[in-house]
């Protein structure tokens, strides 16, 4: 009887967590969560600029591909640079249509919505041209994304 009612005892007195505990360490998590949290959002966001600057990447290899397949075809300005505006000159004619229009076969984005679409920032959402500029004194292509807020510009080499 006395072994059961020690049992009985042991029992009672081993009730868990109070509520108490339980909502200080539910605060104490919420404040490390808000702390944390504030700490990588704009890691997510530079995560995003650095996603879109690697599409206009795939546009500068584009256009120096773009370049390579049609140089018979391209003539040379007398000023060394030739601008070419991805989108408004894809299907027209002379050496901007041609080299649009290579650079649009080869990124696989047939028009400025389904690169919208692709872009994760803000910034590359709100983009609305693709211009793209040879400069064949210094041997450079530099591509730019325009929109509401300049998404950011990579150079490469011809």
């Amino acid at each position: 009887m006395k072994f059961m009612a020690n049992m009985k005892k042991e029992k009672k007195d081993n009730r868990g967590f109070s509520l108490v505990e339980l909502i200080i360490v539910i605060a104490i998590m919420a404040i490390l969560v808000g702390i944390v949290g504030t700490q990588v959002i704009p890691y997510l966001n530079r995560s995003r600029e650095s996603k879109d600057l690697q599409l206009l990447n795939s546009y500068s290899t584009a256009a120096v591909s773009a370049y390579s397949i049609n140089a018979e075809k391209i003539t040379i300005p007398a000023s060394n640079k030739l601008t070419v505006d991805v989108y408004a000159n894809a299907g027209g004619t002379g050496s901007e249509a041609i080299i649009a229009d290579e650079v649009v076969n080869l990124t696989g984005y047939a028009n400025i919505n389904a690169l919208q679409d692709k872009m994760s920032s803000t910034a590359g959402k709100a983009v609305s041209a693709v211009v793209i500029e040879f400069d064949f004194g210094t041997g450079t292509v530099t591509v730019t994304g325009t929109g509401a807020e300049a998404i950011g510009t990579v150079t490469s080499y011809i």
